[in-house]
């Protein structure tokens, strides 16, 4: 029996596995944002779900009528949502690290407009946040993705789903209070250099009351804070290994939590 008649034969759990797959896509990073076309999204949750069907171990499941299958459906959804919220909200650290960089150096009003997503970005979140999609790529970051998709058909079987809502708010609640927390250890250098910018500008200021602070300080704290940010390239790399781990562990104790 080659794999497409057993995929005709099992169509409504392949059709389970597809939603899965939907759902993670939507939100995942990279695969999940609006410069992906949503054609392209569906296509590859498609040959996703072709893939991971013919490694996962049979399933078998009782439906009683379309109502049951239909909550199935809307469980298995959920579980991909989760998945890619879960892998989003790590890198959104990535964006406040940034917005907090753009006010620290004075450009809280220069954000540029996305016309994928058509939403207001920071300039410098912008740009670490390409920087560490190429991190994320080099690192083989898309291929532990496909490893996800492989792991969660064996850690919650397909229409075998709980979940534990006390757990699941917990370990999210975690994982935003974390990106605060990386958001600002990742611009915590920037700043504090402004900071000092700032402190040695008010003592000449005070010393040197001829000079025109003003017209100084911001082309300095911008040069401070773009040459402070050259010198974090070697350590961000460290960085954003830390996060993708950090990912990791979130996403595993998630999908525990979402069997019985």
């Amino acid at each position: 029996m080659d794999a497409m008649s057993y995929i005709l034969q099992n169509v409504q759990v392949f059709i389970l596995l597809f939603v899965r797959m939907l759902g993670i896509f939507i939100l995942a990073p990279f695969f999940g944002t609006k410069h992906v076309p949503t054609v392209f999204k569906i296509g590859l949750g498609f040959f996703a779900s072709l893939i991971v069907f013919d490694v996962m171990p049979p399933v078998s499941i009782s439906i009683d009528n379309v109502l049951t299958y239909f909550l199935l459906v809307i469980s298995e959804f959920l579980v991909g949502l989760t998945i890619g919220l879960a892998s989003m909200i790590s890198f959104s650290a990535v964006y406040l690290a940034g917005q907090l960089i753009d006010y620290q150096l004075g450009f809280g009003l220069v954000n540029i407009l996305d016309i994928h997503s058509e939403a207001q970005v920071p300039l410098m979140g912008n740009f670490i946040y390409i920087m560490t999609i190429l991190i994320f790529m080099l690192m083989n970051g898309h291929y532990l993705l496909f490893t996800f998709l492989a792991k969660s058909t064996e850690i919650i079987p397909i229409g075998k789903i709980y979940f534990d809502l006390s757990g699941m708010l917990q370990v999210l609640t975690k994982m935003v209070s974390d990106m605060f927390a990386i958001g600002f250890r990742i611009s915590a250098p920037i700043i504090l250099t402004t900071v000092l910018t700032d402190l040695v500008l008010g003592i000449i200021s005070r010393t040197i009351p001829q000079l025109n602070v003003f017209m100084v300080g911001m082309p300095a704290k911008v040069f401070v804070g773009i040459f402070t940010l050259i010198i974090m390239l070697p350590m961000y790399l460290t960085i954003v290994d830390f996060i993708f781990n950090g990912m990791n562990a979130d996403i595993f104790r998630l999908m525990k939590l979402m069997t019985r």
